[in-house]
């Protein structure tokens, strides 16, 4: 009987990555997950965050349902309900100021009343640019990652975002001109 409540409890460890990198205004998930066990009931699972000044708790679920503590994270955050084992935060909007250290705490109940708790950190930072960000020119033809791309010649230029999107559009529209009178210049007439 020892072997059988030690052994379901190794088993119990939550997985996710150890940093996070996400962009600013965007959509992130910090995964934490594990395996379910029988006889293990998740009991209380909990979402800590400590930012540079200030630390507590953005989400708590036990048996009294799922409540966001600290009001800055109000509509914004959310933990799936129908996925046993994931228990990932989902953030939406992200902010600057969401950049800390985030923890994932699971208690679960055995079938003898024991608790057991365990835990895993990440550390998320939050970018206006990704820093895997490519724009490159290769011999003539333009390699790049569209979304990458754009964000860069914004955060370059500083122009307003609708005034990027019309040169782009504009841009777009004289070079299809162009290739529509090539093409018709070539082509014999009849």
């Amino acid at each position: 009987s020892f072997s059988f409540f030690i052994l379901p409890a190794a088993f119990l460890d939550l997985t996710g990555p150890i940093e996070i990198e996400g962009m600013w205004k965007a959509s992130t998930i910090l995964p934490c997950v594990y395996v379910p066990v029988e006889d293990f009931v998740q009991q209380t699972l909990m979402w800590i965050v400590v930012h540079d000044q200030s630390s507590g708790t953005i989400f708590r679920r036990d048996s009294s349902g799922d409540h966001i503590l600290l009001s800055e994270y109000r509509d914004r955050v959310s933990v799936p309900k129908d996925a046993p084992g994931n228990v990932s935060l989902h953030i939406l909007n992200l902010e600057v100021s969401d950049r800390g250290t985030y923890t994932c705490q699971v208690i679960w109940r055995a079938s003898n009343n024991s608790l057991i708790t365990k835990e895993i950190a990440t550390k998320v930072e939050v970018v206006k640019v990704p820093r895997n960000c490519c724009c490159c020119d290769l011999g003539g033809l333009l390699h790049l990652k569209v979304s990458c791309c754009i964000a860069l010649d914004f955060q370059r230029t500083r122009l307003p975002l609708y005034l990027v999107i019309l040169i782009a559009v504009v841009g777009g529209a004289v070079v299809f001109l162009l290739v529509f009178l090539i093409i018709c210049i070539r082509k014999p007439k009849d």
